[in-house]
């Protein structure tokens, strides 16, 4: 009878113990997620937003309106923007998330931006060669990255108010 209610213990008390080790582990899990969020958006993706706003900015001063000739655009592509933009790509990749659910959204983020710089090289490598269909090519490219580019952003504000971390919204113009 001794051992039945020993064996009873043991077993309420190994319970106890499970079910305490996994509330605390869902704890952290959740807790590191979220600081893992506010690290990357406060800190970790800032130098890589700048170099992206420097590319853009160059971008942007050279097309629409602000439209030059094909040559001007040609030399600030290879000059400034597609290595600007390289080295905001590479600052990505120098990211390293501590959770999954942020790597996840970075990897998005890297993703997008590999997707932007080939467009700017195919409309550098069409403008070289006088190509109109190539440059065609190229600016539907911009387009269709637009798409990758919100689908990052809906995962890290879905993800932001999951862990209830507010976001301020950045200039983009991508």
């Amino acid at each position: 009878m001794k051992t039945a209610k020993r064996n009873i213990i043991l077993t309420a008390i190994t319970v106890i113990i499970v079910c305490a080790t996994y509330f605390l582990l869902r704890l952290w899990d959740d807790t590191a997620v979220r600081n893992d969020l506010i690290d990357y958006v406060n800190n970790k993706i800032l130098r890589a937003h700048q170099l992206e706003r420097q590319a853009m900015d160059y971008y942007n001063s050279l097309t629409g309106g602000n439209y030059i000739d094909d040559e001007t655009l040609f030399n600030k592509l290879k000059a400034d923007i597609i290595p600007v933009y390289k080295s905001f790509i590479d600052e990505l990749e120098s990211i390293k998330p501590k959770t999954k659910k942020v790597e996840n959204i970075n990897r998005l983020y890297i993703e997008a931006a590999s997707a932007q710089y080939d467009a700017f090289v195919a409309m550098r490598d069409a403008l070289k060669k006088k190509d109109g269909e190539g440059l065609k090519a190229a600016k539907n490219k911009f387009v269709e990255n637009r798409l990758l580019f919100d689908k990052m952003r809906t995962k890290l504000a879905k993800l932001a108010k999951k862990e209830n971390v507010r976001i301020k919204k950045a200039e983009t113009k991508n």
